[in-house]
């Protein structure tokens, strides 16, 4: 039979200026009636009427809405018209972006400041100009830390100084080329090393090339510029050597110690630009072997966090939340990381935070040896995150094997298998390293202890596949026990 369409479904439809709507924060859908409802940016009844039904619809987190009770709601006793409707829909689009543009300009006191001042030299009203050139300069003698917009902002106060007093027609008199040279300068050379940062860190993942001009004379004049003095582009000049001559720790080393003193005065998404860099060095230094970055990633990272720098919206990347659990225990930093699970599990993402509380629970208490924890914690939780998935498994192979139930672990031991070997998107060098895992607690259950002649040759296999075995330190510690 066919079937039977019910007669009450409605068709719900979503487009752009909706999709942006649901994008909006509920203070931001708040204020952007607050605009709607000003005759200066808009004059249509209609408009703002569309944007409170679509607002609410947002707000409710509806997936769409009905187009035709919305229009009934606008127009009651109208035929639906559709080419209307979609302009309706497009002219309040307009209407949210140059919002969007508002909110940026009112919560940027530097940049109002300028705005006001190019009105100014526009209209050539000189009483104005004193007063806002004055203001802008205030603005911007706030800041304690100058960051790149900094400087763009002053080279374009100082062209606007320059544009206001006519210095191009006057004689004899100094004009202020210096200040819009410096600030141009210090500006261009910062977006130059971002720039050439950003194309050093993708060669490292992708094949992509790009060319950047004028790069190597940066350099090569830097090198004698008095950098230290100039400890906003010192940050970046040292960072991006980070990547250019990696080899060099000290240039690690002097962006860490400015991270120190300037990270709490940047803005955000500058010191988390920087922070990760320099946690990358260490990361790529960890790659290698070198183990004393093990202890710099922890105290950068824990400054960073203690300084709020990686708490963007109230929200901590479950990635970072992972890697510090994941330090700290190779650390022997038990309690910090219990601690830090507990106090920062609030700032975990809604749709992943009892998973993500629960998988760094388990590894803290693998750690600290309470297998039994571990085991009611993982037993039976499967996780759609195939990393999760992946370590949780190798966690209760330790754990099985430590709490000596050898019925359990064979098992289970070769479902993970078939569970390798089934996946696909698992790439193939992080499979091997989990079949070694395997393979070699297989072996580890079945030799005898006090067997040094097995053991020995088991502890050679293991110290050949280090770098291709999961938990390779965990094995060569039971084997130690069982000599």
């Amino acid at each position: 039979m066919p079937k039977k369409v019910k007669t009450n479904e409605v068709d719900l439809h979503s487009n752009k200026v909706y999709q942006t709507l649901r994008s909006l924060q509920a203070p931001d859908l708040k204020r952007l009636m607050k605009y709607m409802n000003s005759p200066y940016f808009n004059q249509s009844k209609t408009l703002t009427r569309l944007c409170e039904l679509l607002g609410s619809a947002a707000e409710r987190g509806d997936p769409g809405f009905d187009r035709m009770r919305f229009w009934q709601v606008l127009f009651p006793g109208e035929q639906y018209d559709d080419v209307n409707f979609r302009k309706y829909c497009s002219d309040l689009l307009k209407l949210v972006q140059d919002f969007m543009a508002q909110e940026i300009i009112m919560n940027d006191p530097a940049r109002r400041s300028i705005d006001a001042m190019d009105f100014a030299v526009r209209r050539k009203i000189e009483p104005l100009f004193t007063g806002t050139l004055r203001l802008a300069r205030a603005e911007m003698d706030k800041t304690q830390y100058r960051s790149l917009e900094y400087f763009k902002n002053a080279h374009t106060v100082e062209r606007l100084y320059y544009s206001m007093m006519d210095f191009d027609v006057k004689l004899n008199v100094r004009a202020n080329i210096e200040e819009i040279g410096y600030n141009l300068d210090l500006f261009y050379w910062i977006e130059k090393l971002k720039l050439y940062s950003s194309i050093l860190s993708q060669k490292r993942t992708g094949n992509y090339e790009y060319k950047i001009n004028f790069i190597e004379e940066i350099l090569t004049y830097l090198k004698t510029f008095p950098i230290d003095e100039v400890p906003e582009l010192a940050i970046y000049y040292y960072s991006f050597l980070t990547l250019y001559e990696a080899e060099k720790d000290d240039h690690y080393f002097k962006l860490r110690g400015l991270l120190d003193r300037f990270g709490i005065l940047m803005p955000q998404k500058e010191a988390i630009e920087l922070y990760d860099s320099a946690l990358h060095y260490c990361i790529g230094k960890l790659n290698k072997g070198n183990k004393i970055f093990l202890q710099e990633y922890f105290d950068l990272f824990e400054d960073g966090l203690n300084k709020r720098i990686f708490i963007v919206n109230e929200e901590l990347a479950t990635w970072r939340f992972n890697n510090a659990v994941g330090v700290a225990l190779q650390l022997g930093k038990l309690e910090w990381a219990e601690i830090f699970i507990e106090s920062y599990k609030k700032y975990l993402s809604a749709d992943t935070q009892q998973n993500t509380y629960t998988f760094n629970l388990a590894r803290v208490y693998r750690y600290q040896n309470n297998f039994d924890k571990v085991l009611s914690l993982l037993r039976d939780v499967e996780y759609e995150d195939i990393g999760y998935n992946l370590i949780s498994k190798a966690i209760l192979i330790i754990t099985y094997y430590e709490l000596d139930e050898l019925d359990a672990l064979d098992p289970f031991m070769e479902s993970f298998r078939v569970f390798l070997n089934r996946h696909k998107n698992i790439t193939n060098q992080r499979r091997r390293g989990y079949l070694n895992l395997i393979k070699y607690v297989k072996r580890l259950t079945r030799v005898t202890s006090g067997d040094k002649t097995s053991l020995e040759k088991l502890r050679q296999d293991i110290l050949r596949d280090r770098q291709i075995t999961v938990n390779h330190e965990w094995l060569l510690e039971k084997i130690a026990e069982l000599e």
